[in-house]
C-alpha cells in the first residue's frame, strides 16, 4: 500500500515564525526615533551592500584580467626573444643547426630572465604532447611538480592549431592558485620565421628529432594569483569597514535628526499630559512649516480650546444648576419653617404660603425637566417621532392659547399661507413655538405688542416671533443661546417672569435636530425678533429628487 507523506504534528511550528515574532516584538519596544533610525540604516544597507559587492567584484575582475593580459603578452614576447633563428655554418646542414639549439631548461631560464612578472613565477617547456622537458624559476631551480602547471590537452590543441588553447587558465597548486599562459616556441631551422608567436599558429617547418617525428616546443609561463587574491581581500576589507562605518555614522546622525524632528511631538505629548492634569490653558507652539507636525499642533490647540470651553461650560452649568435649585429649595425651606413655627395662623396666610410652595415646586420641576430634555437632546437619546406637521395650524393653536393666558398683551398673527407642512416631531415643534411665545411675554411690558408670522421661503418654512419689549444688549446677544444665561438678571429669580435660562437653549437644540436654524435680532429698547427656519415637506422631497439625479448609476 502506497502511503503519502506523514502530516507534521500540530505542535511543530516553523522556526521562522517565532523569530519574526521576537524581532517584531523587540522592535515595538524600541523608542520611535530608534526604530526610524534603524529603518533608515536598513534601507541604506540595502543600497550600499550591492554597490560594495559590485565594486569589490569589479576590482577583482580588473586585477584578474590585467594579470591575464600581462601574462599572455609576456609569454608571447618570451618565446620570440629566447630562441632567435640560428646562423648555420657554411656547408652545415639542418642537423648542425639542431645541435646548437639550447636545452629546454635553458630556454625556460631565458624566458624568465626576459620578463618582470614578480617573484613567484615559473616557466615550463613541454613537447608537442605536453610532456615536461624542462622548467625553471627565477633562482634557476627546477619547478617542483611542474607537470601540475601544464594542461597536456591544451598543449596538444595549441600544437594542432587551436588559437583559443593559448588563452590563460587557472590551476590550483599546493602553493595557491596560478595563472598559466601557453605559447609556441619558434622552431630553429631553415624556413623558420623569427618572431611568429601567435598562439596556435605554426612557427615553421618541424624540426626532426632522433625518433624521426615532428617536434614542437610549448612554453608555459605561470604566475601566482596570490597578489590578486591579497589585493581583492584588501579591497573587501576596506569596503566592509567603510560600509560599516557609514552605516554606524548614518544611524547615529539619523537618530539625532529624528530626535530633532520628533521634538514637537514630545512637546505635544507634554502638553497633552498637562491638559489631562487639569491645565486646560496649555498650548503648544505651532512650527513655521505647515507639515504633518504643524497640522498636529494646530489640531491639538483647537482641541485644547474645545476642551477648555467644554470644561468651563460644564463648570458654569453645574454652578448655575446648583444656584437655580438652591433658590426654590431655600424658599421651600423658609415656608416650611413658617408653617412649623405656626407663624401662618390665618387661612389667608396659610393659603399664601402653600401657594408659594407649590409655585417653587413647579419651577423646580420645570427646571429638572428642561435639564433632562437638554441632556437627552445632546446624547441623541430623546426620540423624535417625525411626521408631517402643519406649522400653520400649530401657530394658530399657540396664538389662540396665548390670547387667553396673556390677555394683557396685544398679540397678532400674520400667516401668509393657510397650510405649511414640515417634517418633524409635532410635540417638539409645539415646544419651540411655546418657548418663543413665553420669552416674548416675559420680556415685554403689559400692553406690549407680540406678532407671530409664518411664510414660505423657497423650500423652507420661516416662523417669526417679534415683540417690542426691552430687547437684548449687544454684549449679551451672542450668549443668549447658552444654558442658564439670562440677560435680565434683575428678573432672573422671580416666580412670575424669571425663567430657568434654558428656553432658548432647548429651542436651539430642537431646531438643530430638525435640520433647521435659529436667528435672533434684537436692539435694546426696540424689541427682539426670533426667526426659525425649518425645511418644509416640499423642500425635503425636492432635495431627495436632486440627490437621486446626481447620484452615479
Amino acid at each position: 500500500m502506497v502511503m503519502g507523506p506523514h502530516p507534521l504534528p500540530r505542535c511543530v511550528t516553523s522556526p521562522a515564525r517565532p523569530l519574526a515574532t521576537v524581532v517584531r516584538r523587540g522592535s515595538e519596544r524600541l523608542p520611535l526615533r530608534w526604530r526610524l533610525a534603524l529603518g533608515y540604516a536598513l534601507m541604506l544597507l540595502l543600497v550600499l551592500a550591492p554597490l560594495a559587492a559590485l565594486q569589490a567584484s569589479t576590482i577583482h575582475t580588473l586585477l584578474y584580467n590585467d594579470a591575464s593580459a600581462t601574462l599572455t603578452a609576456a609569454a608571447q614576447a618570451a618565446v620570440t626573444a629566447v630562441r632567435p633563428p640560428p646562423k648555420p655554418a657554411k656547408g652545415a646542414g639542418p642537423a648542425s643547426a639542431a645541435a646548437t639549439t639550447p636545452s629546454a631548461a635553458t630556454l625556460a631560464q631565458r624566458a624568465l630572465a626576459q620578463q618582470s612578472l614578480g617573484a613567484d613565477v615559473a616557466a615550463v617547456v613541454t613537447d608537442a604532447s605536453g610532456r615536461v622537458r624542462g622548467s625553471s624559476t627565477l633562482t634557476g631551480d627546477a619547478v617542483p611538480n611542474a607537470s601540475g602547471l601544464v594542461d597536456a590537452a591544451r598543449v596538444r590543441q595549441l600544437v594542432a592549431g587551436r588559437a583559443d588553447a593559448g588563452h590563460p587558465y587557472q590551476v590550483a597548486t599546493a602553493r595557491g592558485p596560478y595563472l598559466v599562459a601557453l605559447a609556441l616556441v619558434p622552431a630553429a631551422g631553415p624556413g623558420s620565421k623569427h618572431g611568429r608567436i601567435a598562439p596556435g599558429l605554426p612557427a615553421g617547418p618541424p624540426t626532426p628529432t632522433t625518433e624521426g617525428q615532428a617536434a614542437r616546443e610549448v612554453l608555459a609561463l605561470a604566475r601566482s594569483l596570490t597578489p590578486v587574491a591579497t589585493a581583492t581581500m584588501y579591497v573587501w576589507t576596506l569596503t566592509v569597514a567603510g560600509t560599516t562605518a557609514a552605516l554606524l555614522l548614518a544611524t547615529a546622525l539619523g537618530a539625532l535628526l529624528v530626535r530633532h524632528a520628533l521634538r514637537p511631538l514630545t512637546r505635544v505629548a507634554a502638553a497633552a499630559d498637562a491638559v489631562a492634569g487639569g491645565d486646560y490653558a496649555c498650548r503648544v507652539a505651532v512650527p513655521p512649516a505647515r507639515d504633518e507636525v504643524g497640522r498636529l499642533a494646530v489640531a491639538f490647540n483647537a482641541m485644547a480650546v474645545s476642551v477648555e470651553d467644554a470644561v468651563a461650560t460644564q463648570r458654569r452649568f453645574v454652578a448655575d444648576a446648583a444656584h437655580e435649585l438652591r433658590t426654590p429649595l431655600t424658599a421651600l425651606g423658609g415656608y416650611a419653617d413658617v408653617l412649623l413655627l405656626g407663624a401662618a395662623t390665618s387661612p389667608n396666610d396659610l393659603a399664601t404660603a402653600l401657594e408659594a410652595m407649590r409655585g417653587e415646586t413647579r419651577r423646580m420641576a420645570r427646571l429638572v425637566n428642561d435639564l433632562l430634555a437638554l441632556a437627552r437632546l445632546d446624547d441623541g437619546a430623546l426620540p423624535l417621532l417625525p411626521t408631517e406637521v402643519d406649522l400653520a395650524a400649530v401657530l394658530r393653536d399657540a396664538y389662540a392659547g396665548a390670547r387667553v393666558l396673556h390677555a394683557d398683551r396685544c398679540l397678532t398673527l400674520d400667516s401668509a399661507v393657510p397650510t405649511l407642512p414640515v417634517y418633524g416631531d409635532a410635540d417638539r415643534v409645539r415646544q419651540v413655538v411655546a418657548n418663543l411665545l413665553d420669552n416674548a411675554v416675559k420680556f415685554s411690558e403689559p400692553g406690549g405688542h407680540i406678532a407671530l408670522a409664518l411664510c414660505r421661503d423657497r423650500t423652507d418654512a420661516l416662523l417669526e416671533v417679534r415683540d417690542d419689549g426691552i430687547g437684548i444688549a449687544p454684549e449679551d446677544l451672542p450668549h443668549v443661546r447658552e444654558r442658564f444665561y439670562r440677560a435680565d438678571r434683575a428678573r432672573s429669580h422671580t416666580t412670575e417672569t424669571g425663567g430657568t435660562g434654558l428656553g432658548l437653549a432647548i429651542v436651539q437644540a430642537i431646531v438643530t435636530a430638525h435640520g433647521g436654524s435659529l436667528d435672533i435680532d434684537s436692539r435694546p429698547g426696540r424689541g427682539t425678533t426670533v426667526t426659525v427656519r425649518l425645511p418644509s415637506v416640499d423642500g425635503r422631497i425636492a432635495r431627495a429628487r436632486t440627490a437621486d439625479s446626481v447620484r452615479p448609476a
